[in-house]
């Protein structure tokens, strides 16, 4: 008889024991997971902030992936006169200096005749040049590397095994027709938070994150509000500009080439619709194209 009354319960585990166990290992789990993410997001370093803006084009990329990148090498090479604007498409014309970034090199070559911008980033001989951006950044510290975004993916698990031993709890429960609703509650926060961190994978670092920050409070002269005069700036000042504030900064300071470029994104800007956003928090700066998740 004594026997019987001790395993009526579920598992042998009454249901006013098993919750509040339950709700202190998935607080404890998510708990270890968040500090475990944080850790993983804050590779060690290898270069100075500043260091970056010698590749103001790399700014644009960490800021929101390659399609940023690509305004800014455009905007640069407008202002350098080695490209040209109409209709929504962009055709290089003179030469680049010796010296001049290789995307930039990579984007006259590929508009030798006239291409839409937006097909830029997948052309040929652009892709090598956004990958050698990405590696540059990857090696820096700036954004993380596929493996360690994996790694940080992975620990999202964690918390989906708590929700199967929940699930398996709540199961159990129905086949023995006891009540489950607080349960269930508690077994839905678990799995939601879990598919967020699963889905959720940063690109930029933390350390990504603190220099973009840095870096706008620094060169808030550039912000489109301040409507800078991209002339005495000059392009790479414009395209830091462009790399630390959006395309807003290329439609502020310089609204006939975005027109002439991209006339729906200058429209909006006329009409207070904000054109290409600039991604914030540790998910964005997308490898290849852009959130970098």
């Amino acid at each position: 008889m004594a026997l019987a009354t001790a395993t009526a319960d579920t598992w042998g585990i009454a249901g006013s024991t098993f919750l509040p166990a339950y709700l202190l290992i998935a607080v404890t789990v998510g708990a270890v997971g968040v500090c475990t993410r944080r850790a993983l997001a804050e590779p060690g370093a290898t270069r100075p902030i500043d260091d970056i803006t010698t590749h103001p084009h790399d700014v644009a990329y960490l800021a929101s992936g390659s399609e940023l990148a690509i305004w800014s090498a455009l905007c640069a090479m407008h202002l350098r006169g080695t490209l040209t604007a109409g209709d929504g498409t962009v055709r290089a014309v003179g030469r680049l200096d010796p010296g001049s970034d290789d995307l930039e090199k990579a984007i006259h070559a590929a508009a030798g005749s006239p291409v839409g911008h937006r097909r830029l980033k997948f052309h040929r001989s652009v892709q090598p040049a956004l990958v050698a951006i990405e590696q540059r950044l990857v090696a820096a510290g700036f954004l993380l590397s596929d493996d360690r975004r994996r790694r940080i993916r992975r620990v999202g698990y964690w918390l989906l095994g708590v929700a199967a031993l929940g699930l398996l709890r709540v199961l159990a429960d129905v086949a023995e027709a006891r009540p489950v609703g607080l349960l269930v509650t508690a077994l839905l926060l678990v799995t939601a938070t879990a598919a967020l961190q699963i889905a959720l994978t940063p690109r930029r670092s933390r350390r990504g994150n603190r220099a973009l920050a840095a870096l706008r409070d620094r060169h808030r002269a550039l912000a489109p509000e301040r409507e800078p005069d991209w002339q005495s700036h000059g392009p790479a000042g414009a395209a830091l500009g462009i790399g630390l504030f959006g395309t807003e900064a290329l439609t502020a300071s310089a609204p006939g080439f975005a027109r002439e470029i991209a006339p729906r994104m200058a429209a909006a800007r006329e009409t207070g619709i904000s054109g290409l956003a600039v991604s914030g928090g540790g998910d964005g700066g997308g490898g290849g194209g852009g959130n970098r998740g």
